[in-house]
């Protein structure tokens, strides 16, 4: 708990203090602390040092977290976003699902511990391919556009704050309410029911992947599903004094809940701060999930242990019974504010397509001139690409200007001439 707090609180102060441009500085020396703590941990005996380690590497991680979830944000496209946020879900199954698989405790802490620093030293190896520049928007590295687009660009509609509420729900539900009656559970006969909970993370994975590749509004429906996995998980552990059996279900589902909830949280976190270019909306995203979300979710968890079984099942009832009531009340305002909004049309974009992009960039387009020049090949007017991509008409206009100079074109039918064949 020091650590997963330590971490919590660490990432909301450096969101706050931190600048995109720094993500660099944050990333290495973040890794060079978690480094170190890991090995006074490793060698340490006193369990002073132990203690003040652990501290240390909880605000290391921060720091990390921070530095990485900048280029995370704003320079990956939305497939690269998603397959990096599942494929580390999978990751961190598949090796919970190994290390809680063995009822016997056959790796000794010493081996588990250096299992962790070799998966961290290589995550962490990554970082020396981040370049300086990755994480600023094109008109973020162009003096003369920046004071112009920057006052100029539309802000974000209330509506879109009510991601941060259902994200606090979710990780208060899930990660507190749902973790703590998780750790009653496994008291008895612990090693089950971990396999039963990543083996659903694992599930959750590979369900939310078809959900996006084969619907339509996929947000909706992985929402839908998360809360529906948490409701089930909680109504099985309300009848599992009558029916033992039905505790094992209350672990795969709340496993498939957990996974498939914080690869969308991530995700639609990410696709919002992207599109609107806001640093407001992600540090207010890392706050309200880390402080009000985490923290809440971790004390709830630790109170909860403290209850005896029988209300414990109560509370399950009464907790599943709230989720399906509010759901059922929140539901119009969810579907207008969420699932047809914007950014959740953008989320079903997959931003690949390497052909064209390697076409466009000969002639040194930049990211956003080459979204704009797409658009105007789709046959979209200005004040369209004003609207989707959420800038200014000014600044698209000045888009258009610069792709007809480095074109060396002059009108739009030019342009489709040009390109008639992609």
């Amino acid at each position: 708990n020091l650590l997963h707090s330590s971490n919590l609180i660490s990432s909301a102060v450096f969101i706050l203090l931190a600048k995109k441009q720094h993500f660099l500085t944050l990333c290495r020396w973040g890794a060079m602390a978690v480094t170190g703590g890991m090995i006074l941990y490793s060698l340490s005996s006193s369990p002073t040092v132990s203690l003040i380690s652990a501290f240390a590497i909880g605000i290391s991680l921060g720091c990390v977290n921070i530095g990485i979830l900048f280029p995370y944000t704003f320079t990956m496209n939305n497939t690269e976003r998603l397959y990096a946020t599942v494929g580390s879900h999978i990751l961190i199954n598949i090796i919970m699902l190994f290390l809680s698989g063995n009822p016997e405790n056959a790796l000794k802490s010493n081996a588990k511990m250096l299992l962790s620093f070799l998966i961290l030293v290589v995550s962490l190896c990554s970082i020396f391919f981040f370049k300086k520049d990755a994480v600023l928007s094109d008109v973020e590295k162009d003096p003369a556009e920046r004071q112009n687009t920057l006052v100029k660009s539309p802000r974000l509609a209330p509506g879109v704050y009510l991601t941060l509420i259902l994200h606090c729900i979710y990780v208060v539900l899930c990660k507190g309410v749902g973790k703590g009656i998780f750790n009653i559970v496994t008291q008895s006969v612990g090693h089950v029911h971990f396999i039963l909970f990543y083996g659903g993370g694992l599930i959750g994975c590979f369900a939310l992947l078809s959900l996006y590749a084969l619907t339509k509004k996929s947000t909706m429906w992985v929402w839908n599903l998360t809360f529906g996995c948490v409701v089930m998980a909680f109504l099985f552990k309300a009848v599992s004094d009558q029916l033992p059996g039905m505790a094992f279900l209350f672990s795969l589902f709340l496993g498939v809940s957990s996974t498939t909830g914080m690869i969308n949280v991530y995700y639609i976190m990410g696709v919002i701060a992207n599109k609107y270019n806001s640093m407001h909306y992600l540090r207010m995203s890392i706050i309200f999930i880390g402080i009000t979300g985490g923290i809440a979710g971790v004390a709830t968890g630790n109170l909860i242990q403290k209850i005896n079984t029988y209300t414990l099942s109560g509370i399950a009832t009464i907790v599943s019974a709230f989720i399906l009531l509010l759901f059922m009340i929140l539901s119009p305002s969810l579907s207008r504010h969420l699932y047809h909004n914007e950014w959740a049309r953008d989320s079903e974009y997959i931003d690949v397509d390497n052909d064209t992009d390697y076409i466009f960039k000969q002639y040194g387009l930049s990211k956003r001139e080459l979204e704009v020049c797409k658009l105007l090949l789709q046959g979209y007017t200005l004040r369209q690409i004003s609207a989707m991509l959420s800038i200014a008409y000014s600044t698209v206009n000045t888009y258009c200007t610069a792709i007809y100079r480095k074109l060396e074109i002059n009108s739009r039918t030019e342009l489709l001439i040009m390109f008639k064949d992609i």
